[in-house]
């Protein structure tokens, strides 16, 4: 189980969703996922790595990723699991922009100001 710093959901949730966030003490399902967003930390290699493996193999579309070790911005989407072990799992697609450009993201969501991450 992960904890994005944001995300946003491909649908409303159901009763069923909403006994599983309940069951679960705030995670709903994954297929409730469309895009997941991670800003670095001081342990960058936990989003640059795992999370992106395990968001790509669970088949979260897109995941954006503000980088700010490398001052960068990145848009990965087509998530790939090449079979069982999901350590092999990646995303086909990227995007990237230093942080102060911005990122396109895929419809219907709009193109991302990264300048605000230049400010901390």
């Amino acid at each position: 189980m992960l904890i994005p710093d944001c995300y946003v959901r491909r649908r409303r949730p159901s009763e069923l969703d909403d006994s599983c966030l309940k069951a679960h003490r705030g995670w709903y399902p994954i297929d409730m996922i469309a895009l997941v967003g991670e800003v670095t930390s001081s342990n960058h290699e936990t989003d640059t790595g795992p999370k992106l493996r395990t968001y790509a193999a669970a088949g979260v579309a897109i995941y954006v990723l503000i980088n700010r070790n490398t001052k960068t911005a990145h848009c990965h989407t087509a998530p790939v699991l090449p079979g069982d072990d999901p350590k092999e799992a990646y995303y086909d697609a990227e995007s990237k922009v230093g942080l102060g450009n911005p990122l396109v993201l895929p419809a219907p969501y709009p193109i991302l100001d990264t300048a605000p991450f230049l400010e901390n």
